[in-house]
């Protein structure tokens, strides 16, 4: 009886990969928002400042010194943001295009390793009070180095796009990004408790030791999926865009020295902006800038609110972040499959439900004016239940709009587009801040709101537009269908349908050869003068291409042909030619032009 659930767990670890390295990173990365904001404030206070570490550890009680500290800390951490988002921005854009080349184990093994050196160096800086705040800087770009949690994020998810086929890809994706927010909760709840009772030191030291376990896991554990070293069977889309390296081939200098070759940086924006059929191209580059402003509305100075409002330590604060992570988490992990799967909505509509969910997530937020509405910062989380919606569609969408050779580049653009964003948001809210931090200090999360309104409305028109080109293709299709099978009814049917690209050409024409069929030659030879048109073929070298190599035989079975049989055949097939040219006029000396032109 429990042989069944004990296989179907079996079978769910055996596809486990980066998933523990998601959960994790998340678990960190959580709890460094929280533990980054307490050594900066704690080094300002007593070092760059100068005050004493009674009124330090106190400083809610200290009204005037405590708004001196916050001002001083918004600008600190914008300089601290710069470091965060250029390097990060350089990072993800050289090691995308570089791991469509050689993989994605070698990033995932540096941005796990960077991690261990970032939380190492705060854990020093906390231990040694005294050292000037400048040094939190440095340990700041050896993180960066490695494309911070972005980085570590994007090349997860190019990760699972190779071993995913596309019909479960935004599952996975959704999964492995909710674990990756579904461990901040375990992450603040632990910081809360080492934070209570035994200081930042312990909790820095706890995710020390949870970053080197995770690097520990990458480097033993994890199997390259992509390039001439995979060790995983990718999907067959992915196989196809496998490049054509072999081991043999490669040595550690060329790898080393592609991994600062400009022109795949420069490759990587190409491939964002390159033409695509019908709106993929406008498509993308929304889904692009929009992740962009998602980013950017994000409220920076949540900590320093809530202290300043509601008098908050960093104890309670992480209490609150863990409740808060695990409403989002729980939500995306459960709800986001729910959406895709049974209810199946696609990508453009879960990022107005998400947007929808932080808008009002954020207004919560800004009624939060004292302890007597200090109840709107518990509702908040749960009107942003699924507010994570909106990440996992953005990242899952871009992948799905190109082709998989593209994977890597376009998923490198998006988190470097996004790393940018830290630096643009301290940016903008820092003065805000600093000049409502005494009267309007809730000003920021209005300000997020409006921000994410835009990405919804301009997601709902594209949805609704979208919505109605379905119904108008599906109306047409049935239209189209009724038509074809009354003209079965009249007409006999044709041995071969009308072919309009050079793949489904190939097979049946080069059998003709071998057929007595003249009938069938016929419409071959119509078919190709006029179901392509010069237009399309000057649009599309590679169809082109194909038919120069077939012209030599098109003229062979022309020359098969009398007048008579050939106009015959077009008379026969008008409904074939019709699709492109309509009413034909001097039909063999159109063909003859039409194949001088190959």
């Amino acid at each position: 009886m429990l042989n069944r659930p004990v296989n179907r767990l079996k079978k769910i670890l055996s596809h486990v990969t980066v998933e523990p390295v998601m959960f994790l990173d998340g678990m960190c990365h959580w709890s460094m928002q929280v533990f980054m904001e307490v050594v900066f404030m704690n080094k300002i206070c007593e070092t760059k400042i100068g005050l004493s570490p009674e009124i330090c550890s106190n400083i809610t009680a200290h009204p005037e010194e405590n708004i001196l500290v916050q001002k001083e800390f918004s600008t600190s951490v914008f300089q601290n943001s710069i470091i965060m988002s250029i390097l990060p921005l350089t990072f993800v854009l050289f090691m995308g295009a570089w791991s469509d080349l050689y993989g994605r184990r070698m990033p995932l093994i540096l941005a796990t390793l960077c991690h261990v050196i970032w939380s190492g160096g705060y854990l020093l800086n906390t231990w040694q009070i005294s050292w000037p705040l400048e040094l939190i800087y440095v340990v700041t770009l050896f993180d960066s180095i490695g494309g911070g949690s972005q980085g570590l994020v994007s090349t997860t998810i190019a990760y699972i796009s190779d071993v995913t086929p596309v019909e479960t890809r935004t599952s996975r994706v959704s999964t492995a990004l909710s674990l990756w927010y579904f461990g901040g909760p375990l992450g603040n709840l632990i910081g809360a408790v080492a934070i209570q009772y035994g200081g930042i030191n312990l909790a820095l030291s706890i995710v020390f030791l949870v970053h080197l376990t995770n690097f520990f896991y990458t480097v033993f554990y994890i199997k390259e999926s992509h390039g001439p070293f995979a060790a995983i069977k990718p999907t067959e889309e992915s196989a196809k865009a496998e490049s054509n390296l072999e081991k043999e081939d490669i040595s550690k200098t060329r790898m080393f020295l592609d991994f600062f070759n400009w022109r795949r940086v420069i490759e990587a924006f190409k491939t964002a902006l390159k033409r695509r059929d019908g709106y993929s191209r406008m498509i993308l580059l929304t889904v692009i800038l929009s992740n962009m402003l998602r980013r950017a509305a994000r409220g920076f100075f949540m900590y320093s609110f809530v202290r300043r409002s509601l008098g908050w330590d960093a104890a309670i604060y992480s209490y609150w972040t863990s409740y808060r992570t695990l409403i989002a988490a729980g939500g995306s992990l459960v709800l986001v499959p729910i959406l895709t799967r049974r209810v199946s909505i696609g990508d453009c509509f879960l990022i107005v439900v998400g947007s929808l969910s932080l808008i009002g997530e954020y207004c919560c937020y800004g009624f939060v004016s004292g302890l007597a509405t200090a109840f709107m910062m518990w509702m908040g989380p749960l009107a942003g239940l699924i507010s994570n919606a909106s990440i996992i569609a953005h990242k899952s969408f871009a992948t799905k709009l190109v082709s998989p050779a593209e994977k890597g580049r376009v998923s490198a653009v998006m988190a470097a587009t996004q790393c940018l964003m830290p630096m643009v948001g301290y940016a903008m809210y820092a003065p805000i801040y600093h000049k409502t931090v005494e009267t309007f200090p809730e000003a920021q999360y209005f300000i997020g709101a409006c921000i994410v309104a835009v990405i919804m409305i301009i997601f709902l028109a594209y949805h609704l537009t979208d919505i109605a080109n379905a119904m108008k293709g599906t109306d047409t299709e049935e239209e189209e269908t009724k038509n074809n099978n009354a003209k079965d009814k009249v007409e006999p049917k044709l041995s071969h349908a009308c072919i309009t690209t050079p793949e489904t050409i190939k097979a049946p024409f080069s059998g003709l050869e071998t057929q007595d069929d003249k009938s069938s030659m016929n419409t071959y030879v119509v078919n190709i003068k006029y179901n392509l048109t010069d237009d399309q073929l000057s649009r599309d070298s590679t169809k082109k291409a194909d038919f120069a190599n077939m012209h030599k035989d098109i003229i062979g079975y022309e020359n098969k042909l009398s007048d008579a049989e050939i106009l015959q055949s077009e008379g026969e097939n008008g409904k074939c030619a019709s699709h492109t040219d309509g009413n034909i006029n001097s039909k063999q000396s159109d063909h003859r032009r039409y194949s001088s032109q190959m």
